[in-house]
């Protein structure tokens, strides 16, 4: 059989993305073949094409003054059986290459975000067009995978959307025992009790109040903020946060998505604190979260669906009001004095949230929208 040709359209170099690496891999694995089309920059030191673990991957210069147009005429180029757009800044050249290419092309939108419900930071320019048109261009589209329940569930009765939909979760490849046991060997060789947070820390990621729950706990309490900080507005309220408690936070900086889960591992508790400032927030399902459960760590998260929900379910930390360090700090102490038992429980969760299982969610919705399997 003629494997059917993906393109998948995503509006960064695809450097760090891991959620749309692992769908890419694991349709090349499925026996299709996957193109992902991601952004070229001059200066980044990125190939202009090459070929990862089975995916082919090709980046193209934004050059056109017709908007989308630099993105379309690619897309087009790769005559797919099925256009794949990453979040809302890709469904409308996914949506013109399928239209204007082959007949008969199919389109797969793919939301990582609630963007009908974003916080105003995320909402600028044409994003805000794309927005207030996300309806009528997902009712053209033949399949919908968002990143949280919660999201499936709104997008879905928002836009009266009646095609395959499929929550497929951000979460990691299985990680062993015997893999993660050196870095729970250096946690609990640790005279101090570390609480990280990883991400992108940005307004309403809960790190200044995270920060601020020191002021609660005890001397041995260190905070330690894993991940790049792109608004400077934010990051001085961070650093100004941290100042009355000198080298008790540590500001760690982005490091490989690889070396999360260990570094989680080597960490006491692991906070997944967002803010609800905005309904995307309110109903996201982080992929630290589910990180956390790979790691074994006990969490201390925001009191918030999907994030309270998954943590009260699987016994695998304690939840707290994010505006309250004082919570934030009552919620850290319980997590800490039953780390053991939340750290079991975590470990047993993450034999049901991980990408081996996750992924036939994916799989299906290809089988569905493709008229059944590749192989």
């Amino acid at each position: 059989m003629t494997p059917l040709r993906i393109c998948m359209r995503l509006n960064n170099a695809f450097t760090h993305d891991l959620r749309v690496r692992r769908e890419a891999e694991a349709l090349v694995e499925a026996g299709y073949e996957v193109t992902v089309v991601a952004d070229f920059r001059p200066g980044q030191g990125l190939a202009e094409e090459e070929v990862r673990r089975g995916v082919r991957v090709r980046r193209v210069a934004k050059t056109s003054a017709i908007p989308y147009w630099s993105l379309v005429r690619p897309l087009l180029d790769e005559r797919a059986d099925i256009y794949h757009a990453h979040d809302i800044d890709s469904l409308f050249p996914c949506l013109a290459a399928a239209r204007l290419g082959r007949r008969n092309a199919k389109v797969i939108y793919d939301s990582h975000e609630l963007w009908s419900g974003h916080a105003a930071d995320k909402v600028h320019g044409r994003r805000r067009t794309l927005i207030r048109y996300e309806g009528p261009m997902l009712r053209a589209c033949d399949g919908l995978v968002t990143a949280s329940p919660a999201y499936t569930e709104t997008i879905v009765s928002r836009h009266r959307y009646t095609g395959p939909a499929r929550t497929v979760l951000n979460v990691p490849v299985s990680r062993s025992d015997e893999e993660l046991q050196p870095h729970w060997a250096v946690r609990d060789a640790d005279d101090r009790v570390r609480v990280a947070a990883v991400g992108v820390f940005q307004h309403g990621r809960g790190a200044v109040p995270l920060i601020e729950s020191l002021d609660h706990l005890p001397e041995q309490f260190v905070v330690e903020l894993i991940g790049p900080v792109p608004q400077p507005d934010y990051e001085e309220l961070m650093r100004d946060a941290a100042v009355p408690f000198g080298e008790r936070v540590h500001f760690a900086g982005a490091i490989p998505a690889d070396e999360v889960i260990p570094r989680l591992a080597a960490s006491h508790i692991s906070a997944v604190l967002i803010e609800p400032l905005s309904e995307s927030y309110r109903l996201t399902a982080p992929n630290k979260l589910f990180d956390s459960l790979m790691a074994g760590t006990p969490i201390v998260g925001s009191d918030m669906k999907v994030i309270g929900d998954v943590v009260r379910a699987e016994n695998a930390g304690e939840v707290c009001d994010v505006s309250s360090p004082a919570d934030i700090a009552r919620a850290v102490l319980a997590a800490y004095e039953n780390r053991d038992a939340y750290g079991r429980a975590a470990r047993a969760a993450a034999k049901r949230y991980n990408w081996e299982s996750e992924q036939q969610n994916l799989l299906s919705l290809y089988e569905e929208v493709a008229g059944g399997p590749r192989c």
